[in-house]
């Protein structure tokens, strides 16, 4: 019986070591995993620092070509719309040109009348044409249109000056729309 005792008496603090090695290894692969779970943890964010960085320098990069493409585009647009009313200037006068050459040829068939109503609106299609112009060409314009309704009291006294006038006027209207 001595013998059973004395070995019971090492079967328990064997178990008990065995149980304090067991404890010891969980609380060593716990710590182990969590290491371990901490050091994916850091590189996971580490990974997506970067990858914010990148995106938020995309989206910088991004939000200044988008500016440039803008700013691109005001200045076509303003290009573009300049364009546009200068060559509506441009069809105006070579409306006016036309008027101012039928009523040559009207005044050169001995028409005065029909003369007189080209002229008519050869001036009115000048008022248009003035009102598209900028400050240099509104003074050419203008006197275009003055020398025009003196062109207009000289067909009944003198219509061969008129006729010479008109040439004139009709020529210098060809040189406005020659820009």
């Amino acid at each position: 019986m001595k013998a059973f005792n004395h070995t019971s008496g090492k079967i328990i603090p064997l178990l008990l070591i065995i149980l304090i090695l067991m404890a010891a290894a969980l609380g060593i692969g716990y710590y182990l995993s969590l290491v371990r779970f901490d050091q994916k943890f850091s590189d996971m964010k580490g990974k997506l620092d970067s990858f914010e960085s990148k995106y938020e320098m995309m989206l910088s990069s991004l939000d200044s070509d988008v500016r440039e493409i803008k700013a691109y585009l005001k200045e076509k647009e303003g290009k573009a719309a300049d364009e546009a009313k200068q060559l509506r200037m441009m069809s105006v006068l070579l409306k006016a040109k036309g008027e101012i050459i039928s009523s040559k040829l009207s005044l050169s068939a001995e028409k005065v009348e029909e003369s007189l109503g080209h002229l008519d609106t050869s001036i009115t299609v000048l008022r248009e044409a003035y009102e598209l112009a900028d400050e240099q060409m509104k003074e050419k314009i203008e006197d275009i249109r003055l020398r025009l309704a003196t062109v207009k009291g000289i067909i009944e006294v003198n219509a061969f000056k008129a006729q010479q006038e008109l040439d004139k006027l009709w020529r210098e209207v060809d040189t406005l729309t020659a820009r």
